[in-house]
C-alpha cells in the first residue's frame, strides 16, 4: 500500500485547496477540484496504522522501515494540507493529532510540535481518553502525570507515570514498555478500530521517544555512564530527544572524538550537536580547550549566545566570545579542572597563532562552522590558510570537526584536512520542514503563483490563481500620470506586494542582491503607503512596543530621514552588511523570537544566522554583477520553514519575466538559471582561492583573455608603483578598462600578499631553502586538489615569493615580525620606513587624538576600502575619524559630510549614503585601522629597540587606540560595556554616563551593573528587547 500517481496528483489538488487560503484568495474564486481528497483518508490512516503495527511488532527491517517512513512523509503532509484547505473543519482535532503523529513518527519533530500546540482543547474523538494521551506525549511537557476519567484512565495514568519518571531520571523504561503493552493488547481485545489506531500511535510514539531521549542516547553513543551524563540532561536547557541529525553524529562516533566533515541543513539541531560534542570532549577529558571558528562576527556572536546559556551555572566552563580587536586581549585559564571554549572568527585565530603558536597544543577539539566560506573572496584565503597552519600545528588527536549545510566535496576536503581517517556525514538529506518552491506568473490582468516540484522544477504542480492584482495609488501634489501597485515589469513592487498580503501568515523576508537595492526596496515601500496603500502596515502585525523600540535605536544610530528608521516605523526593517551591528543583532533577535514579521535583507541574513523565515521572496539571483553561488542559495533558502515555528517554508521567486518566459529562445536563461539553483546536487564543490590566481585577466566583455605564468605574475607584483602602473596602462586596450583590470590585478595581489604573510610566518631558518617552500605548498588545499599542471605553478608561486623576501628582509625575526603584521611585505616595509623616520614624534603623543593626528597619513595612506579611496576630500576623513573615536552617531557624520559638500567620486560624483559612513566606520576604520596600529605594534622594536620606557607607554596608547577605534567608542570603559554585549554605540555610551568612570575590568563592570540595575533597566527599556535580555543574563551571573 504507497502512494499512487493519482495519489500524489490529489495530495497536490488539496495543497492548492489549501494555499488558495493562505494566499487569500476569495473563495469565489477558488479552483474547483476535480476529485474529493477525502478519498485519500483510508490510504494515509492506512500508512499510519501500518507503520506503527509493525514497529510495534518489530516485525520490520530497516530497509522496509525506510521506505515506510517515506511513505508517511506523504501521510503526514495530506494531514496538514487537508487541514489547512478546510474541507472539512469538523475532522480538525483529528486531523491535528494525526498529522502531529505521523510528522513525529516520520522524524520531523518540529513540524510535530507545530500541530501539536494547535490542539487547543481536550477533544473528545471517541478514544475514551487516548487521544488525551497521545497529544500529551505529543505536545512534550511532562512535568505531571496525565489523570483525566474514562475506560482505560487507570492506565493511562500508570503510563504517563512511568514517563515522566523515566523522562526526569532515566529510569523505569521496563515499566513504560509494559504498560503500553498492556493497554496495546487489551484494546486489540476489545476495543474500536480508532481506539486501536490510537493505541498503535501511542505505543510507537513512547518507544520512539525513549529511544530518541538524551537518557537512551548519549550513554549508547559516548561509551559513557547514565550518571556521567544525568547532571547534563537535567539541566532545563539541555536537549532531552536527539533529532535525526544528532543520531547521524552519534552513530558516526563524533561524540567519542571522531574527526570529519558534517553536511548538516539549516534548522537540523547543529547547535546542540555542538554542545554535545563539547560536553563529551570535557566530561572524557579529552581536553580542556575547544575552539569554534566561525567566519562572521554575527555567527560567533550566537554561537556564543547559545552556550553561553548552554553552560550557564557551570562554574568551570568558561565560554569567551573573543573580540575581532588584533590584540592577545584574553588569557586561557589554567586552573584545574577548569575548561574554557573559544568562540573566534578566521582572522583572530590567525593573528593568536601567528603570536602564540603554542596555544595550539592546548586545542583538543576544534569545530569549524561554515567551513564552506575558506573559498569564499579575500577572507576565504585567510580561512583556508589559517585551516593549513592548524592541520599541521595542533596534535593528532585533536578532534576536528568541520560542518557546513552544503559541501559538494566533503569526502575531499575532509581527507585533506584530517586525512583518511576523515569521517563524511552527509545530512544533506535531513531537512527538518517542507518546502515549497512557487514563480511568480502574470500573463493575464491577475497575477498567480506557479508552484513546482521540488524534485524537478519543470513539472508544475499546481496554481494559485488571482494572488498578485494591481491597486491604483493616490497622486501627490501636481501628479497626473496614474500610480499602479505592483509595477509588472518590477521584480522587486510585486515582492512588496507579496509580502505584504502574506505577512499576516508568517515572518517574510525579501532577498535581494545589492545593499544598494536593499534601500531601493525600502524607499518604494515608504512611497505606497504614503500614497495610501490599502494594505494592513506590518506594523500592526508585530509587537507594536517591539517596534517602537526597534525604530528608537535606528533613528538614534542613523536619524529620521534614513529610509532604515522609516521603514521600521513601518514594521519593516532592512538588513545588510552595512547596518549597524547593534541593529542587526537586535533585528535578528526580534525575528527569532517572533516580534517583527517583515525583513528585507541581503544574503548576510543567512550567513550561519539561524532567522525563522515562513516565506522568502526571491527578486534576483544576482549579487552585484555576480550570480549568487548555488551553494549559497540553498544556505539562504534553509532559513525558508524554521523547524517548531512552521510545517512548510516557501521561496517564492518574484520576477514573472522567469516563468513566463521560460520558453523563449531569447529570455530562457533566467528559469535555467533558477531550476540550476534549486537543485543542490549543482552546488559548488569546495576549491581553493589560490587557483583564481592562475586564472586569467579577462575583458569587460569576458571575450578576451590574457595569461601569465607564475613568473610573470610575481615579477609584475614585486615591479615597482610607477612600473606597475605603466604595465596596467599598456594592457587597457582592446575591451579591457583600466578599472576593471586593476580589480582583477588587486584581487591577486591580495592573495599573493596573504601567501607572502603565511611564508614569513612559517620561515624555519635564515636560509633561503627551497625545499622548505615547496614543503609548505604542498600543504595547502590548492596543491592537494590541483593537477600536475596547477601542483608545479603552485611550489614555483611559493618558491618565487620566498625568494624575493629573502632578498628584501634580512634576519629570521624581521621575517617573522612582517609575518605576524598579517600585510604584504612591501606595505609593511613601507609601514617601517615610515615610523623609523617618525618614531620619535610618535614616543611624545600623549593622548589618542594627538595619536591620531601624528598617524593619519600612515592611515590613509594603507587604508585600501573602496568607499573610503572615493571620498573627495581625503583630509575630511580625518575629521569622520575624530567624530567616529568620540562616538558621535552615525547621523551626526553623515550630516556633516553633506554640509561640508564631501561626495563620492567616480563617473558621476554623488553625495555621501548613510551606508557609505557604515561602511567607512565599520569597515575601513573599524578593521582595516585596527589592523594598521596592530602592524605598528609589531614595527616598532625594529626601529626603537632600546631601552626607553616610553615605548611601552607607546604601545600601550596604541592598543588603547586600537579599541576606540575598532568600536567608536571614546573611552575604554564604552569599549568594557560594548564587549559585554551591548553592542551598540549609543546604548554603550548611555550605559558609560550611568556607571561612570573612564575604564574598568570586565568584572568590575559587571558588579556595576548590579548596582545600578533600576537606571539600567529604565533606560534600556527605551530599546530593543535583546540589550534587556543581556543586561538580564549578567545580573543572573552577579546574583
Amino acid at each position: 500500500m504507497r502512494p499512487s500517481k493519482n495519489s500524489e496528483l490529489l495530495l497536490g489538488a488539496t495543497r492548492s485547496k489549501a494555499k488558495m487560503f493562505e494566499y487569500g484568495v476569495l473563495e469565489e474564486h477558488h479552483i474547483e477540484l476535480p476529485k474529493d481528497p477525502a478519498r485519500l483518508f483510508s490510504l494515509t490512516i492506512g500508512l499510519l496504522g501500518e507503520y506503527t503495527a509493525r514497529l510495534n511488532r518489530r516485525d520490520i527491517t530497516l530497509e522496509q522501515e525506510s521506505a515506510l517512513k517515506e511513505d508517511l512523509h506523504f501521510a503526514a503532509y495530506f494531514f496538514d494540507s487537508y487541514l489547512q484547505s478546510r474541507l472539512d473543519l469538523t475532522l480538525k482535532p483529528y486531523l491535528l493529532l494525526l498529522g502531529s503523529a505521523s510528522y513525529y513518527l516520520c522524524d520531523l519533530p518540529g513540524s510535530s510540535k507545530v500541530l501539536a500546540y494547535k490542539i487547543t482543547d481536550s477533544p473528545d474523538l471517541g478514544a475514551f481518553g487516548l487521544e488525551n494521551l497521545l497529544i500529551w506525549l505529543l505536545m512534550g511537557e511532562y512535568a505531571e502525570p496525565l489523570q483525566i476519567e474514562g475506560m482505560y484512565s487507570a492506565i493511562i495514568f500508570l503510563i504517563s507515570e512511568a514517563f515522566v519518571l523515566f523522562w526526569h531520571n532515566g529510569r523505569n523504561t521496563l515499566d513504560v514498555e509494559r504498560y503500553c503493552q498492556e493497554l496495546r493488547e487489551s484494546i486489540y481485545l476489545n476495543g474500536t478500530s480508532r481506539e486501536l489506531l490510537i493505541a498503535d500511535i501511542i505505543f510507537s510514539i513512547v518507544r520512539k521517544k525513549v529511544e530518541n531521549s538524551s537518557w537512551s542516547s548519549l550513554p549508547l553513543y559516548t561509551n559513557l555512564s547514565l550518571d556521567t551524563w544525568r547532571s547534563a540532561i537535567q539541566k532545563e536547557s539541555f536537549i532531552k530527544e536527539l533529532w535525526p541529525a544528532q543520531h547521524l553524529l552519534g552513530l558516526n562516533g563524533f561524540f567519542i572524538g571522531k574527526s570529519g566533515v558534517v553536511q548538516m541543513p539549516t534548522s537540523a539541531g547543529k547547535t546542540k550537536s555542538i554542545e554535545i560534542i563539547i560536553r563529551a570532549a570535557f566530561i572524557t577529558n579529552r581536553t580542556s580547550l575547544a575552539v569554534i571558528v566561525a567566519p562572521f562576527r554575527a555567527l560567533c556572536q550566537e554561537i556564543n549566545s547559545d552556550l553561553h546559556n548552554a553552560f550557564i551555572d557551570e562554574n568551570n566552563i568558561l565560554v569567551n566570545e573573543l573580540t575581532d580587536v588584533p590584540l592577545i586581549d584574553f588569557s586561557l585559564d589554567t586552573s584545574l579542572n577548569v575548561k574554557q571554549i573559544l568562540i573566534v572568527t578566521p582572522e583572530k585565530l590567525l593573528y593568536i597563532l601567528r603570536h602564540n603558536p603554542d596555544i595550539s597544543e592546548d586545542i583538543g577539539l576544534i569545530i569549524y562552522d561554515e567551513g564552506h566560506q575558506f573559498d569564499n573572496g579575500s577572507r576565504g584565503i585567510t580561512y583556508e590558510l589559517l585551516l593549513t597552519s592548524l592541520k599541521h600545528m595542533i596534535s593528532i588527536e585533536t578532534q576536528m570537526v568541520l560542518i557546513s549545510a552544503v559541501i559538494s566535496n566533503a569526502d575531499i576536503i575532509g581527507e585533506w584536512l584530517i586525512g583518511e581517517n576523515s569521517i563524511n556525514v552527509d545530512g544533506s538529506h535531513l531537512t527538518p520542514t517542507f518546502r515549497t518552491f512557487a514563480f511568480a506568473s502574470w500573463i493575464h490582468q491577475l497575477g498567480r503563483l506557479e508552484f513546482v516540484s521540488n524534485h524537478n522544477p519543470e513539472v508544475g504542480e499546481f496554481f494559485v490563481p488571482r494572488i498578485i492584482e494591481p491597486i491604483q495609488l493616490n497622486l501627490i501634489g501636481r501628479e497626473r500620470s496614474p500610480r499602479i501597485f505592483p509595477n509588472k515589469e518590477d521584480s522587486q513592487s510585486i515582492a512588496l506586494f507579496l509580502a505584504l498580503k502574506l505577512v499576516n501568515n508568517g515572518t517574510v523576508a525579501i532577498f535581494v542582491g545589492r545593499k544598494a537595492t536593499a534601500a531601493k526596496v525600502g524607499e518604494k515601500l515608504t512611497d505606497i503607503f504614503r500614497r495610501g496603500i490599502p494594505l494592513i502596515s506590518p506594523k500592526s502585525l508585530s509587537d507594536e512596543n517591539e517596534v517602537i523600540r526597534l525604530s528608537n535605536l535606528i533613528e538614534h544610530n542613523m536619524g529620521s530621514e534614513a529610509i532604515e528608521t522609516k521603514c521600521a516605523n513601518l514594521g519593516v526593517f532592512i538588513h545588510h552588511g552595512n547596518i549597524p551591528q547593534g541593529i542587526r543583532l537586535a533585528t535578528e533577535f526580534a525575528l527569532k523570537e517572533t516580534m517583527i514579521k517583515f525583513v528585507i535583507c541581503t544574503s548576510t541574513l543567512a550567513q550561519g544566522v539561524n532567522i525563522p523565515v515562513r516565506y522568502l521572496l526571491i527578486t534576483s539571483l544576482y549579487q552585484g554583477n555576480q550570480k549568487i553561488k548555488i551553494r549559497d542559495f540553498h544556505n539562504l533558502i534553509g532559513r525558508a520553514g524554521r523547524s517548531g515555528m512552521y510545517t512548510e517554508g516557501s521561496i517564492i521567486f518574484a520576477d514573472p519575466t522567469v516563468y513566463d518566459k521560460r520558453r523563449s529562445k531569447k529570455d530562457r536563461w533566467r528559469w535555467s538559471q533558477a531550476t540550476e539553483a534549486l537543485n543542490p546536487l549543482n552546488s559548488e564543490p569546495c576549491i581553493s582561492t589560490l587557483f583564481s590566481l592562475f586564472d586569467p585577466i579577462e575583458s569587460d566583455m569576458k571575450e578576451s583573455r590574457l595569461v601569465f605564468n607564475t613568473s610573470e605574475l610575481v615579477q609584475i607584483y614585486y615591479s615597482s608603483p610607477s612600473e606597475l602602473d605603466e604595465w596596467k596602462r599598456n594592457i587597457a586596450t582592446d575591451g579591457f578598462s583600466l578599472s576593471s583590470i586593476e580589480s582583477q590585478v588587486s584581487n591577486k595581489f591580495s592573495i599573493i600578499s596573504s601567501v607572502e604573510s603565511f611564508i614569513m610566518t612559517n620561515w624555519d631558518s635564515e636560509d633561503y631553502e627551497v625545499d622548505q617552500f615547496v614543503e609548505l605548498s604542498t600543504q595547502t588545499l590548492a596543491y592537494f586538489l590541483g593537477d600536475i599542471s596547477q601542483k608545479i605553478q603552485l611550489t614555483q608561486l611559493f618558491t618565487e615569493i620566498a625568494r624575493h623576501i629573502h632578498l628584501i628582509v634580512g634576519s629570521l625575526e624581521s621575517k617573522r615580525i612582517y609575518g605576524r603584521t598579517m600585510f604584504s611585505l612591501r606595505k609593511t616595509y613601507d609601514m617601517q620606513e615610515w615610523l623609523q623616520i617618525n618614531v620619535t614624534g610618535l614616543l611624545y603623543c600623549g593622548n589618542v587624538t594627538e595619536l591620531l593626528n601624528f598617524l593619519w597619513p600612515l592611515l590613509y595612506e594603507n587604508i585600501e576600502n573602496n568607499t573610503f579611496k572615493k571620498c573627495s576630500s581625503p583630509e575630511f576623513l580625518e575629521n569622520i575619524t575624530l567624530m567616529w573615536i568620540a562616538g558621535e552617531p552615525y547621523k551626526n557624520m553623515l550630516e556633516e559630510v553633506r554640509n561640508a559638500g564631501v561626495m563620492i567620486n567616480g563617473k558621476r560624483p554623488r553625495n555621501f549614503k548613510m551606508e557609505d559612513i557604515v561602511e567607512i566606520c565599520d569597515n575601513s576604520l573599524s578593521y582595516e585601522g585596527t589592523m594598521i596600529l596592530a602592524a605598528v605594534i609589531e614595527l616598532i622594536p625594529l626601529v626603537h629597540n632600546d631601552e626607553d620606557k616610553r615605548v611601552s607607554q607607546l604601545i600601550e596608547l596604541i592598543e588603547t587606540f586600537q579599541k576606540i577605534l575598532k568600536y567608536g567608542l571614546p573611552s575604554l570603559k564604552a569599549v568594557t560595556i560594548y564587549e559585554l554585549g551591548f553592542t551598540d554605540r549609543v546604548i554603550a555610551q548611555q550605559i558609560t554616563d550611568i556607571l561612570g568612570g573612564a575604564r574598568s575590568s570586565r568584572r568590575a563592570t559587571i558588579l556595576q551593573l548590579k548596582e545600578y540595575r533600576e537606571r539600567l533597566s529604565n533606560l534600556l527599556e527605551l530599546y530593543p528587547t535583546y540589550f534587556q535580555i543581556k543586561l538580564q543574563q549578567f545580573l543572573a551571573k552577579v546574583d
